[in-house]
């Protein structure tokens, strides 16, 4: 078994005293050729920093927390990206938690995140109410992201103003059919915006906002979808987002190809990457969620998330050849 190395171990290999590696490991600053004196000790050494350690002694973790549904929406992937960007440039690490989408395991998560001492806690489309999160007497910085909440501050997206003006642009192109609104049975309060968005579109045309929803525990079933599209001349298709979207390009252009149905207009939301690649490019909505996430962490880094307060950041409309 190894050695385990030791401050005094950096102390011979370095040249710099223990007292001012000690200070250096425990964040305060020395001068810039100390520093990389220690770093190179460290890394030749092998030394491992004891961060529990660290964290028992003092009052600060460096630690935060961010509760996302799921892994497979790359929206929550762009969440994560953007505040671990923001957390490593103040020095502090993002602990990623997955909900599910479930109240009782993000109820289980936030207890489990608290005693790790987190500075702040990011809450992205939660499923808990304001009377719940106010029973919990979180007392750090909590933000909301895509979820409006009286409570705590959040900052949303103009979803119901985004479904209308997607909508409003498809139905601009869509000749002699119909259009429709694809989600699942249990949704999130900013896709029902969305639908809401997209029902004042159809109203504001005199269509039926025809709308398709399926079970997220049994997946697509495309032959039904098929079905549906055909039976209600189905022209344009809204998709709750651009993971959606793509999936049903695929397919509904396949049918297309083999002159089962004419052209399905199709967008969604998020402009996720692959929404800029793919053939044809998806039309879509970017919800400027870098963007959002810049103004919460900002909000946890100057300490004004007290008072509560909601905050809207616009989003943009992105027209590309699936609607076209």
């Amino acid at each position: 078994m190894s050695k385990q190395v030791t401050i005094l171990d950096l102390e011979k290999k370095s040249g710099i005293s223990k007292t001012t590696i000690s200070r250096y490991l425990h964040g305060v600053k020395v001068s810039e050729d100390k520093s990389r004196r220690i770093e190179e000790a460290i890394a030749e050494c092998g030394y491992i920093r004891n961060n529990f350690a660290q964290l028992l002694r003092s009052s600060q973790s460096n630690l935060i927390a961010v509760l996302i549904p799921d892994l497979d929406n790359p929206f929550f992937l762009k969440i994560i990206k953007r505040l671990e960007e923001l957390a490593a440039e103040q020095n502090k690490t993002l602990i990623i938690k997955t909900t599910k989408r479930s109240m009782l395991t993000e109820l289980k998560t936030i207890s489990f995140v608290r005693g790790f001492m987190v500075e702040a806690l990011f809450l992205c489309r939660s499923e808990l109410d304001d009377e719940t999160l106010e029973s919990l007497k979180i007392e750090i910085p909590t933000i909301s992201l895509d979820r409006e909440f009286k409570s705590i501050t959040s900052i949303v997206s103009n979803n119901h103003q985004s479904g209308y003006d997607l909508s409003m642009h498809l139905l601009g192109h869509i000749k002699n059919g119909e259009v429709m609104f694809f989600s699942r049975m249990q949704e999130s309060s900013s896709v029902h915006e969305r639908i809401e968005g997209f029902t004042e579109a159809c109203q504001k045309h005199d269509k039926i906002a025809y709308q398709y929803k399926y079970d997220v525990d049994k997946g697509i079933d495309f032959d039904d979808l098929f079905t549906f599209v055909k039976k209600y001349n189905i022209e344009g298709i809204v998709c709750r987002n651009d993971n959606e979207a793509v999936k049903l390009l695929a397919f509904l252009s396949d049918k297309a190809n083999h002159n089962e149905i004419p052209k399905i207009k199709i967008c969604g939301f998020d402009n996720i990457g692959l929404s800029r690649h793919m053939i044809p490019k998806l039309t879509t909505v970017d919800q400027k969620i870098e963007d959002m996430c810049d103004i919460a962490f900002e909000h946890f880094m100057n300490n004004t998330c007290t008072p509560a307060r909601i905050i809207v950041q616009e989003a943009e409309l992105i027209i590309r050849e699936s609607t076209l």
